[in-house]
Parts: C-alpha cells; sequence; structure tokens
C-alpha cells in the first residue's frame, strides 16, 4: 500500500482519491480538490448558513465518545435499527447519516422499543438532502453539520446546528476559517464525517451499521455482489474510500466493525445484528 507523506500529514490511496491520516498531527490539508469545480455553490451555502444562529463544533471538546455507531439507511434498515435498543445511550453513542433519521422507528407512543440517535452528521450541499428530514415522527436530535450543507436543511431542521469545516483543500478552503475552528475529513460523504468525527472524539470502537447502498434485483449499470445483492458503481466507489478511512482508523488502534450489506471490508471485522451488543461489552474486549 502506498503512503504519501506532505506537510507533516500522511495519505493512502482509494479510487482516486487521497484519504488522509486523521491522527497526523500538524495543518490538516485534503490533497483531493474536490470542492473547486462547485466553489460558487459551496459558497453561497457557507454564507448563508452562517448567518444563521449556529454553536461550533469546539463547544462540544468536553465530550468524548468511546464507542459509536455510524448509522445509514441501506440494506435491511428498518429491521436493523432495532437491535440498537439494547445499546445503552451512555456508553455507545448514535451517529446517524444520510435517510437513517427520516427512517427512525424507536420513537413515539407506537414504538415496539425506544432509542435515542445521538446525533445526526449532515453535509450534503444539494437541495435533494430535504428527502432526509422526518416526515413520520418529530424526532430531531442535534444536529452537526458541514459549513457547506444545503442552507434550506439546516433552516428546517428543528435544532441549532454544531457546525464543522471540511478540512481545506490546496484549491479551496471556504471562508468560515476564521469563524469556524474545528475541521472533519468528509471527502463528500457524511459516513466519512461521522467516521472522522468518532475519531475525534476519542472512539476506542467504531461499528458501521447499515452503511450501504444495496438493493436486491438486476438494474441496467449494476454490480452483483458476492452476497446477491447489488450496487451500482460509485456506491461501490464510496464504500472502498469508506474502508481506507477505517485502515487510518484501525491502524490508530481503534477496533471497527461493519454490519452493513455493501462489498465486503478489509479494515473491519463483520458482524451480524447479534453480534452487536457482545461487540460494545467488555466481554467483546477480552
Amino acid at each position: 500500500m502506498r503512503i504519501k507523506r506532505l506537510k507533516n500529514n500522511e495519505y493512502v490511496l482509494s479510487e482516486g482519491v487521497w484519504i488522509r491520516n486523521p491522527m497526523r498531527e500538524g495543518r490538516p490539508v485534503d490533497i483531493n480538490s474536490m470542492a473547486l469545480a462547485e466553489a460558487q455553490m459551496l459558497l453561497k451555502n457557507e454564507s448563508e448558513n452562517l448567518r444563521r444562529p449556529h454553536m461550533q463544533l469546539d463547544d462540544m471538546s468536553e465530550i468524548t465518545m468511546e464507542n459509536v455507531v455510524v448509522a445509514s439507511d441501506g440494506y435491511g434498515w428498518r429491521e436493523k435499527q432495532l437491535a440498537l435498543a439494547g445499546l445503552p445511550n451512555s456508553s455507545v453513542k448514535v451517529l446517524g447519516v444520510n435517510g437513517s433519521l427520516a427512517k427512525w422507528s424507536m420513537v413515539g407512543d407506537e414504538a415496539p422499543v425506544k432509542r435515542t440517535m445521538t446525533f445526526y452528521v449532515a453535509n450534503n450541499p444539494y437541495s435533494e438532502c430535504m428527502s432526509y428530514l422526518p416526515k413520520a415522527h418529530r424526532y430531531y436530535p442535534n444536529l452537526i453539520a458541514s459549513t457547506r450543507t444545503n442552507p434550506k436543511f439546516l433552516k428546517e431542521y428543528r435544532s441549532e446546528p454544531y457546525l464543522y469545516r471540511p478540512t481545506p483543500d490546496l484549491d479551496y478552503c471556504g471562508f468560515s476559517a476564521g469563524e469556524i475552528n474545528r475541521m472533519l475529513d468528509d471527502y463528500r460523504n457524511p459516513i466519512c464525517a461521522a467516521v472522522s468525527l468518532a475519531v475525534r472524539m476519542g472512539a476506542k470502537k467504531i461499528l458501521l451499521l447499515c452503511c450501504d447502498e444495496s438493493f436486491e434485483g438486476e438494474r441496467p449499470g449494476a454490480e452483483r455482489m458476492p452476497n446477491g445483492l447489488f450496487q451500482y458503481p460509485q456506491q461501490v466507489k464510496c464504500q472502498k474510500i469508506i474502508d481506507r478511512q477505517l485502515f487510518w482508523a484501525s491502524s490508530n488502534g481503534i477496533e471497527v466493525a461493519d454490519c452493513s450489506s455493501g462489498i465486503e471490508m478489509r479494515n473491519a471485522k463483520y458482524i451480524d445484528t447479534e453480534g452487536i451488543k457482545s461487540f460494545f461489552s467488555k466481554e467483546g474486549n477480552e
């Protein structure tokens, strides 16, 4: 595996994207130049978001998360999320991304089991993220959002966000540097943002739950996976980038597990829903 070093940072390559080691000291730099083509839109988003009431992620500097679940709405989410009900809120933190909050079924009087989501993490700059707002319930956990997130989403979300800024790249940094100090490596992906947050908050164990976009039945352009499900090539690419980020997490002593239905992660051990509780238990450390 090739490791590239630049300005006291180190990176590994995946699918044409350089993934930074978040534990290296020094000024973080993203060397991918992923934002330059959309600079005008991102600047507009930042401008609107910084004018709204918000808190900085730095305000959470005393918060630690040793046990973290990063939960998306991939294949089987409606059923698999119920496995989280057996995990204590106090010691296992759930970071929701994508459509997981809209499909969160463990709130309300009619819920068969109850469980809270610790934070919801958002970084989608496009209007499509409006579909991630809940309609079937009124539960809104605390929001952690990129300064580049779609402004209408932040306006409609029913809590003031904690803002972070994506690690600046060589060609684009935006203009939030003077106002927002805490940076996260997010690679335009909320799962990567959540993993980066977990690492920053001192995670010792990270579980990915339904962090895939798999589906049943063949569709034009989709790829069949060994488990018989399908994904589009772009979705596979995103998972490989996440896997490289997990390489750095595991290299820094964090135990990583995956309970998703996408490609096999090389840097996380696979567990099923029955193994989630034991993964976070003291016995799981032995």
